[in-house]
């Protein structure tokens, strides 16, 4: 993809001529605290610095994520003014299925401060195109870059939000022409971060930031798989954004495979 020119920030959004602005307050332009900023923290910030070290007998932790019984898709948004670009309505996105399997559930083990390197991969992409975001779910590393890409032939407002942070991380306006805009900041620290236009209801992603490399994101047919764990005992969690935060003791074997069934219940 050619590089495009970065949309110029409004000075009511405090921009700075990147196309992205530095929200510096907890509220909304309405006055109104933003409510994924007060939720509950589903990826803390650990007190213990993670340590790159030897694994000498690595195990591994597969299995599959279910539900516990179907979950209803969320009402389509009516897509007013937007309809030229979006269609007349837009269809709930939140849920991806194949079989009995859940995709886009965020996997990781909870409470390894030392073990294998951090991905050498620090960048994602995260596209608006025909009125969604995509992709809806993604994990990463703390200190990773973004890469935000506009298609859609309508202004947005996005707004990276984390709970228990003060502010949201970055704002970032997409406009009418083809946009990269790359940012560092929605993944300056360990949390789950809400992606959301401050204008139209229908655009949603998910982007979970941690300060270790033992996290996955669940394929369409819910399969994951969490490789090079020390042997131990610890708490595998799951997270969902239509079943919210799950956790399960395991035990990792050394040399072996801990197998595991995630069983969710919806909301």
């Amino acid at each position: 993809m050619l590089a495009a020119p970065l949309l110029l920030a409004s000075s009511a959004c405090g921009g700075d001529g990147s196309g992205l602005a530095l929200a510096r307050k907890s509220r909304t332009s309405a006055g109104a605290i933003e409510p994924e900023l007060t939720g509950p923290v589903v990826i803390a910030r650990s007190a213990t610095p993670y340590k790159v070290a030897s694994v000498a007998t690595p195990g591994s932790v597969t299995g599959i994520v279910t539900l516990q019984s179907a979950i209803a898709p969320g009402e389509p948004i009516i897509a007013g003014r937007d309809s030229l670009v979006c269609g007349k309505i837009v269809p709930d996105s939140s849920l991806q299925q194949k079989g009995t399997g859940l995709g886009n559930v965020v996997v990781w083990i909870d409470g390894i401060r030392a073990g294998k390197a951090l991905p050498e991969d620090k960048r994602l992409e995260l596209e608006s195109d025909r009125c969604l975001l995509t992709p809806r779910v993604q994990a990463t590393v703390a200190g990773s870059a973004v890469n935000v890409i506009g298609h859609d032939d309508f202004r947005q407002h996005l707004r990276f939000l984390a709970a228990g942070d003060s502010a949201a991380r970055a704002a970032i306006l997409l406009g009418k022409d083809e946009q990269v805009i790359p940012t560092e900041l929605p993944a300056k620290s360990p949390g789950l971060v809400t992606v959301r236009d401050a204008d139209h209801a229908w655009p949603r992603a998910y982007l979970a930031v941690f300060d270790h490399p033992y996290f996955v994101v669940t394929k369409a047919d819910g399969a994951f798989t969490i490789d090079g764990v020390p042997a131990g005992k610890y708490t595998l969690v799951a997270w969902h954004e239509r079943t919210g935060r799950t956790e399960q003791s395991i035990e990792v074997p050394a040399n072996g495979s801990a197998k595991v069934a995630v069983s969710l219940r919806g909301k």
